[in-house]
Parts: structure tokens; C-alpha cells; sequence
């Protein structure tokens, strides 16, 4: 998609709508010029607090598609009502799993 768009006196264009629906910004939202062999890169960016930052780390990111996929599949415990139950409900399971290995 070829857009042509003019340059204002101070230097600022106007992004056209469908590039910024594909880039997925909008009015206040951040991109990143980068020059590359002869031609410019424009990348979205945005701009996280540095206490959220853990959560877009490359293994926290994987850790949340494996989750994402468990949920998909069903592959989840159930709701308790009470942390004690949960509790009590994972005590049981680490004996029947202590149980099972032992039979093996």
C-alpha cells in the first residue's frame, strides 16, 4: 500500500487512517523511525511502565501462551471457593501423585 502524503511547514504529516489501523495506533500513540538502507522503517511503540516491564520479558511471554493454551484445552483445576479448599485440594493431589510413582 503506496500512500503519498505532504510534509508540513513545521515538518509533521498526517498519517492516513488505514496505516494507523494497521499499525494499531492512535492520537498520542508512539512510532519509531529508523533508517534502513536508503528508505525509513516506521515501527509502532509503546511505552510500558518499567514495574510492568517483567511481564513482556521473552520467558514471561512464553509462559503466557503455554498458560493460554492449558486454558484452551481445558487443561485447568477447578474454581474453590476458599483458599483452604484449594489448599486442601492440591494436598490431595500431591498424594495421589506421591501414590502413583510409587506403584511404578
Amino acid at each position: 500500500m503506496a500512500t503519498l502524503v505532504k510534509i508540513s511547514p513545521g515538518g509533521q504529516v498526517r498519517i492516513p487512517k488505514e496505516i494507523m489501523e494497521r499499525l494499531k495506533i492512535s492520537t498520542g500513540d508512539y512510532i519509531d523511525f529508523e533508517f534502513v538502507e536508503g528508505n525509513v522503517l516506521v515501527k509502532a511503540k509503546k511505552l510500558i511502565d518499567a514495574e510492568q516491564a517483567w511481564f513482556w520479558e521473552k520467558d514471561w511471554q512464553e509462559a503466557e501462551k503455554e498458560a493460554d493454551e492449558d486454558i484452551r484445552k481445558g487443561r485447568v483445576s477447578k474454581i474453590f471457593s476458599t483458599a483452604e479448599k484449594g489448599i486442601s485440594y492440591l494436598r490431595k493431589r500431591r498424594k495421589e501423585l506421591k501414590d502413583k510413582t510409587k506403584k511404578r
